[in-house]
């Protein structure tokens, strides 16, 4: 980036989890209750917003991501309800699946992309198409 370009992003870290993690905050800030970033197994690499959401949703849809890609729908579990898009992308092999949580559907959409720029930028992968 040149001096001349203003960069956009307010807030900057060189830690991977602390890119990761403003990365989502900033999403979150756009209308939605939670976003998380889960590796294969469903355990958080980075959240923001309500930590249990991101818990459950991550344990939950990493399940789901084992037989699709991308879902958009309502998750149940232990009288909690969570509106949330999830897809699943690889970085160096290994599958990860990130999760919008909360919001209207709109917004879910718009921020899992905006999101998976910068977790693909912040992990240093080709973002995915």
């Amino acid at each position: 980036m040149d001096a001349t370009s203003p960069d956009r992003r307010k807030h900057r870290s060189d830690n991977p989890h602390i890119a990761l993690t403003l990365q989502l905050d900033a999403c979150c800030d756009e209308g939605l209750a939670a976003m998380v970033l889960a590796d294969g197994d469903g355990l958080p690499m980075a959240s923001s917003g309500d930590d249990y959401a991101c818990e459950e949703v991550a344990g939950r849809m990493v399940i789901v991501a084992r037989r699709i890609r991308d879902f958009a729908g309502t998750l149940l579990g232990s009288g909690q309800r969570w509106d949330v898009q999830m897809t699943k992308f690889e970085v160096e092999g290994s599958e990860l699946v990130l999760c919008a949580v909360g919001g209207s559907a709109e917004a879910r959409s718009r921020q899992l992309a905006r999101s998976l720029r910068g977790v693909s930028r912040i992990l240093g992968a080709p973002a995915p198409a």
